[in-house]
């Protein structure tokens, strides 16, 4: 191809001609760390961090790696050309201005894939078809559900196999085992086949623990072909007629309809389907317009250049940025003027372009080295550019025609300032009086830069706790507040939600009172029959398909889809495809869950009326953490997990209930340590929020990872499978009593099962009072009446009766008899010990002792005659 040059000079390569700066790009192996995995390149400057990252992606290049992107381009170039020196520059100088680009296939070297045109049904057995669609849906929604449960409920029969220390032939027999009965009744109850749990324990026996192989090797659903639909069927609709195979045209465009609606699928044709053609080139549309003027002769010029490139390769020349290129003409995407501009635009690259030309959605590494800010035939997606508050090319372009402050005001209208500095607000004099400082005002505004919402920039972190109790918040109350920390401290919500839109932007222009009416129409966010027009303007310019993607609000009905349907058929589109959105469902669940800063509580309030019914009102309130007395109760457990020793440390409420956890462990890494430390806080903070213990102990027993194996030093507990399922199964048996966890019996028993006798069953352990009980805890204030029932005498206790106790067996000890420092009880003489089995008349005790005649209670020292 002979062509002139426009972009480049004779005699000079086109690389002479741009200046080119060192920039860092994204690292392309999100895994590899350090300097050495970033790539340096040498771009051409004005490149933005799309572009360079897309460049990054579609050459291939690996971390620490330096690039010349002249170079990588000029060597893309060769491989694009036929030899011509002029078609080369040409080529070259337009892939530095980003007017246009390759697909990704050509950067690699590959050729265009072959088209492939779609598979097509009409409307008769079309109810069949979304019969099988809606089933495929939901079917495949409960396989994967049900393969999940599944692989847990069969994981857990086989750990519970493993876990087991006793002989084989307890371990795996439900009758003996009760962790395993369990676990093989929680199976069977959530619906696993019994087969499969007998495998589950027979490949335990060999040591298996995962599920089979292909549990989640679900079948994909088969693809719902499209869907051509002619006029004669919509007459059909209108008139209430029956089809070919006697169903309702009514009724079938109902189930269409709601299948569209419910899945977003089928793609609907109103005309036979374009023979296809694989895309080749994109050509970004936007680059082409200078001021408020479009460059037809340079963009007649870059039609013909790539067009013959995409022709070349047997492929089609696609067109990016037609919605940009009609916001930086200020049009209207709603108006008669931009349908006809639009038209004018097509009919040039058509009538330039040797390729055929379509107008669809480009690939997306080819639609971001051209910085196409829209694609297809819908308008930008969005006001601002990537990586920075700044508006979008097309955007800038359209307001170029004001002036620099009233730009600064539009854009601090959609963009917002970013920080906090320079609104004026009551609540914001209050921080400062409070004691908010410049470093905490600069803590919020560096969050707020990187666009995180003024409900959690400003935190318990970003003020601290000493500027919360100046305004007369309380620790508790801090804790609790989470995102609605303002509201806590006082400030209205209206006032949060104009500091909000002072910082982060209103996100659109449309309501912006520095722009006129009709500037402010050309940021509007067109409806859909708007979308519908645009798109039949261009396919009458093209002669063919606009590729239209409508994507409906989350509140669209059936019925507005249905009607948007039949619109779409009489203005004689080729075809559409729709998609429902989410209504903000994901924000929805989000503030459900944890708009109160912490998961609720909910409590059931039964309230009877007349009738005798009972209704039940479900309540909801924040968590409120309950405090650990600063003098706290607790014991220290010391113990070894395969080879490694571990330090537990328990804290307890006042009523005895677990409160806090500390891990110590012995010669592990920082990190490790690090790691346990601050996972121990964890439960200690969602104990204190009200968390019960046992749902910790159901999600951390049976975890499995090193360091694991035999456990020493522990009296219930001899094997564990990690550290985890140490310390929860420890954490269960002492304040949850799941002797089912322990692994032997903490009280020995006779296994034959004789008995030892009445006095020496009431010897339960060998202990004194004063080795359960912390001496330095109780400060020397144990209670007089505290002893160990039946336990074993000391050596020597005296038989000296005190004086006033009113009979002579009195427990308390002689003067004299106490240690320094601390509490001593002394314990009566085995021969003197005969309960006489009626309570205490004063505490109700049954420690109420018979001698000589007289009874008196060994716990509160009560006296009276037999």
């Amino acid at each position: 191809m002979s062509i002139p040059r426009r972009l480049s000079r004779n005699g000079v390569t086109p690389l002479d001609d741009f200046a080119f700066q060192s920039r860092q790009a994204d690292n392309p192996d999100p895994d590899a760390v350090g300097e050495e995995a970033e790539v340096q390149l040498l771009t051409p400057e004005g490149w933005d961090s799309r572009t360079i990252a897309a460049l990054v992606a579609l050459c291939g290049a690996q971390p620490g790696e330096q690039l010349h992107a002249g170079h990588v381009l000029s060597e893309l170039t060769d491989s694009l050309t036929d030899g011509d020196a002029v078609e080369h520059d040409e080529l070259l100088a337009s892939l530095l201005l980003r007017e246009a680009a390759p697909v990704p296939a050509l950067w690699r070297g590959e050729r265009v894939p072959a088209p492939q045109g779609p598979a097509t049904i009409g409307a008769e057995g079309l109810t069949e078809a979304l019969h099988d669609l809606n089933a495929a849906e939901m079917g495949q929604a409960a396989a994967n559900v049900g393969a999940r449960v599944l692989a847990e409920r069969l994981e857990a029969v086989a750990l519970a196999c493993v876990n087991c220390d006793g002989a084989d032939d307890e371990c795996f027999d439900p009758r003996r085992n009760r962790a395993l009965a369990r676990a093989v009744r929680a199976a069977r109850r959530d619906g696993a086949p019994d087969p499969m749990i007998e495998r589950a324990i027979a490949r335990a026996r060999q040591g298996l623990i995962t599920p089979e192989q292909g549990l989640f090797a679900t079948p994909p659903a088969a693809d719902l072909p499209d869907v051509q639909l002619e006029d004669a069927f919509f007459d059909a609709v209108e008139s209430d007629a029956a089809l070919a195979d006697g169903q309702s045209a009514r009724q079938v465009m109902t189930r269409l309809a709601e299948a569209v609606w419910t899945h977003g699928k089928p793609t609907l044709h109103f005309k036979d389907p374009e023979l296809s053609v694989s895309p080749a080139t994109v050509l970004n549309l936007a680059r082409f317009i200078d001021g408020h003027t479009l460059d037809e002769d340079g963009l007649a010029y870059a039609a013909r250049l790539w067009g013959t490139v995409a022709e070349r390769q047997n492929g089609a020349l696609v067109i990016a940025g037609l919605g940009a290129a009609l916001t930086a003409l200020s049009l209207a995407y709603d108006s008669e003027a931009a349908r006809e501009r639009a038209q004018h635009v097509l009919t040039i690259v058509r009538s330039e372009c040797p390729a055929p030309v379509r107008l669809e959605r480009p690939e997306a590494l080819a639609a971001g080295f051209v910085g196409a800010e829209s694609v297809g035939v819908h308008p930008p997606a969005a006001l601002d550019a990537p990586g920075g508050r700044q508006f979008a090319q097309c955007v800038n372009a359209a307001l170029s025609g004001l002036s620099k402050q009233e730009q600064t005001l539009a854009r601090r209208h959609a963009l917002g300032a970013g920080a906090l500095a320079g609104h004026s607000a009551p609540w914001i004099t209050q921080l400062e009086a409070a004691g908010v400082d410049a470093a905490g005002f600069a803590r919020i505004d560096a969050a707020l830069s990187d666009g995180v919402p003024l409900r959690f920039a400003i935190n318990r972190w970003s003020l601290g706790a000493e500027v919360a109790r100046r305004c007369g918040l309380s620790p508790e109350h801090f804790d609790e507040a989470g995102p609605r920390l303002l509201e806590k401290l006082g400030v209205d919500p209206l006032e949060v939600v104009a500091a909000e839109r002072y910082v982060h932007g209103a996100g659109r222009l449309d309501d912006c009172d520095t722009l006129s009416p009709e500037l402010r129409a050309v940021f509007a966010d067109p409806a859909p029959e708007a979308r519908l027009a645009m798109a039949e303007a261009c396919e009458e310019a093209l002669e063919g398909s606009a590729s239209l993607e409508l994507a409906l609000p989350g509140s669209s009905s059936i019925e507005d889809l249905s009607a948007l349907i039949v619109s779409s058929a009489r203005r004689g589109l080729t075809g559409l495809s729709i998609r429902r959105e989410g209504d903000a469902l994901y924000d929805l669940l989000n503030t459900i869950e944890y708009d109160t800063g912490d998961s609720v509580r909910r409590s059931v309030i039964a309230e009877e009326r007349v009738v005798e019914r009972v209704v039940e009102k479900y309540v909801e309130r924040a968590a409120e953490r309950r405090k650990l007395p600063d003098r706290r109760k607790g014991y220290i457990q010391k113990s070894t997990v395969g080879g490694h020793k571990v330090y537990l440390h328990t804290g307890e409420f006042d009523d005895g209930e677990l409160g806090e956890i500390f891990i110590d462990m012995h010669k592990e890494g920082a990190a490790f340590r690090s790691l346990m430390n601050n996972f121990a806080i964890s439960i200690s903070i969602g104990l204190q929020y009200g968390v019960p213990l046992e749902e910790y102990v159901d999600a951390y027993l049976f975890t499995r990872f090193e360091p694991a194996g035999a456990v020493g030093g522990n009296d219930s507990i001899k094997h564990a499978s990690s550290i985890l399922d140490y310390i929860f199964r420890e954490l269960a048996v002492s304040y949850l009593g799941r002797e089912d966890l322990a692994q032997t019996d903490a009280h020995p028993y006779d296994p034959g099962g004789l008995g030892k006798g009445v006095e020496q069953e009431k010897l339960v352990r060998e202990a004194d009072p004063a080795s359960l009980i912390s001496k330095g805890f109780s400060r020397g204030q144990l209670p007089d009446n505290v002893v160990m029932l039946g336990s074993r005498p000391k050596p020597g206790t005296s038989d000296s009766p005190v004086v006033g106790t009113g009979f002579e067996f009195d427990p308390k000890p002689a003067s004299g008899g106490s240690q320094a420092g601390g509490a001593s009880v002394e314990r009566l003489e085995e021969p003197a010990v005969n309960y006489h089995g009626d309570p205490c008349p004063e505490c109700g005790h049954f420690t109420v002792i018979e001698n000589a005649g007289l009874l008196g209670c060994d716990a509160c020292g009560w006296a009276g005659k037999l």
